[in-house]
């Protein structure tokens, strides 16, 4: 009798671990579309925060042909093509073949009303980061007058031309 009892519970035990090991968070099938986000010449530390803020920890992908982006934790549906965007600096020592990575360069001050930065595609081959893209250089311009606002709308224009940098 007690060898029927501990026979259900162990079966019983193995069919939710079972269950509950699929039901990993949010993890999802297209986890390959990771993209590394490496912030060079960023010396200006609010730029640099909000721009951090905006951009690492975020998910993109388009819905009814609208570009969406908002944190991993806030994505409820399944979708064929998210972006997932990561810090550069969480990259192991051993970077595995094909990690895609996007540097933006920041290129020089910034005023209140302007800003110049670039945009690089990598992919990590040969043990190497090989350059695949390369934007040049962009100006965003902002007509805020308190630097605050503009540096909050300069971190969007970055975040937006970064994000659609990824699916081009």
């Amino acid at each position: 009798m007690d060898y029927k009892r501990s026979s259900l519970f162990f079966i019983g035990l193995i069919a939710a671990v079972i269950f509950f090991s699929g039901c990993t968070d949010q993890e999802k099938s297209n986890t390959a579309n990771t993209y590394y986000i490496e912030l060079v010449n960023f010396n200006h530390d609010s730029l640099k925060q909000n721009l951090s803020e905006k951009i690492f920890g975020k998910v993109s992908y388009y819905d009814n042909n609208k570009l969406q982006i908002i944190p991993l934790n806030y994505l409820t549906g399944d979708y064929p093509d998210i972006h997932y965007y990561k810090n550069a600096t969480e990259l192991e020592k051993e970077i595995k073949p094909e990690t895609k990575k996007i540097r933006i360069e920041f290129g020089g001050i910034f005023t209140k009303d302007s800003i110049t930065y670039s945009l690089q595609k990598f992919v990590y081959r040969d043990k190497q980061w090989k350059k695949t893209s390369d934007m040049g250089f962009i100006k965003g311009v902002s007509s805020f007058t308190t630097n605050r606002f503009a540096i909050d709308d300069f971190g969007k224009q970055i975040q937006i031309n970064t994000v659609e940098y990824t699916y081009n």
